[in-house]
């Protein structure tokens, strides 16, 4: 019985939604952590303890399935992942926890963005209409940092195409590279040029042992190490085998109302009118841009109108 309602799609929404919370929270411990250590710094405890912790899940790898090629690839991946999680966290010095989880966001809108050009996918009326709203809500949420070129608002906005990227990137190696494989190679990598990048240019080198050991940089990395990259990873791909895809698309979409809960709720985060308005804009054009989100919602409607006749 306790297996069946494991694997059932009810079951797993809620551990989705669980997953979103999580990512929304990884912000906010994150944010509290760079008041101690540099974004490298950190990146590196973060990557090393979710590649240990992956460790374990290795011989679960299909058999055949790793190769010179998908390994080069996640390679490549590893240098966006670093690049996405750098970004973002630069960003977080200058804005807040909640405009950065609503900024990063809009990946959603910037995927069909990518596929027209790359692949020349067309877009519809109703995915431009979604794109449209959500850059209005954009504007909103970012305010003057839009208009600044290299603000925070402008690095997480980056670090939201670079997810977008790895969005696609990942859609068209999937069939070719075991998810296992692909996540810790990804994640060592992106430890291996944090750690890199912490000893150049304006950086003095890894933090002192004082700083990494003290109790909010501990609280972080644990939490965003284990539960929202070693933890999140297993269950997204455990339960986006049961849960239909639209239902996980809108499952998804609640994270950054989760980034600005828990920010406001248990960190003291500032969240603006203007944030919770370009916030809300933000997520209607996300729901109208992502295509099986937005048919799962209005068949769900329609549904229960026919019910209440």
């Amino acid at each position: 019985m306790r297996s069946k309602i494991h694997q059932s799609a009810s079951f797993g929404a809620v551990v989705l939604l669980g997953v979103a919370a999580i990512w929304g929270g990884t912000l906010s411990f994150t944010k509290d952590a760079l008041a101690h250590v540099g974004v490298n710094e950190f990146l590196t405890l973060r990557f090393v303890v979710a590649a240990l912790a992956l460790i374990p899940f290795l011989p679960r790898i299909r058999k055949g399935s790793i190769t010179v090629a998908n390994t080069l690839q996640s390679v490549l991946l590893g240098a966006v992942l670093y690049g996405i999680f750098y970004l973002q966290s630069r960003g977080l010095l200058t804005v807040t926890t909640a405009a950065t989880g609503f900024i990063t966001g809009t990946n959603v809108v910037m995927v069909p963005l990518i596929t027209l050009l790359l692949f020349r996918t067309r877009i519809s009326l109703r995915i431009w209409s979604g794109i449209m709203v959500a850059v209005v809500g954009l504007a909103f949420v970012a305010g003057r940092g839009l208009f600044t070129p290299m603000s925070g608002s402008w690095l997480v906005l980056m670090s939201a195409f670079l997810i977008a990227v790895d969005i696609v990137a990942v859609e068209k190696i999937m069939t070719s590279v075991d998810a296992i494989w692909l996540a810790f190679i990804g994640i060592a990598s992106s430890a291996a040029l944090s750690l890199g990048f912490s000893f150049i240019g304006n950086n003095t080198g890894f933090a002192s042992f004082k700083e990494v050991t003290s109790l909010e940089v501990v609280v972080a990395v644990l939490f965003n190490g284990l539960l929202g990259t070693a933890f999140a990873l297993w269950a997204q791909n455990y339960y986006q085998m049961v849960v239909p895809s639209a239902q996980v698309a809108v499952v998804f979409s609640t994270e950054p109302i989760f980034a600005a809960g828990i920010a406001w709720l248990f960190f003291g985060g500032v969240v603006t009118g203007n944030v919770v308005f370009g916030g809300a804009l933000v997520l209607f054009g996300v729901i109208i841009a992502d295509e099986e989100a937005f048919r799962y919602l209005v068949s769900r409607f329609l549904s229960d109108k026919r019910k209440s006749r």
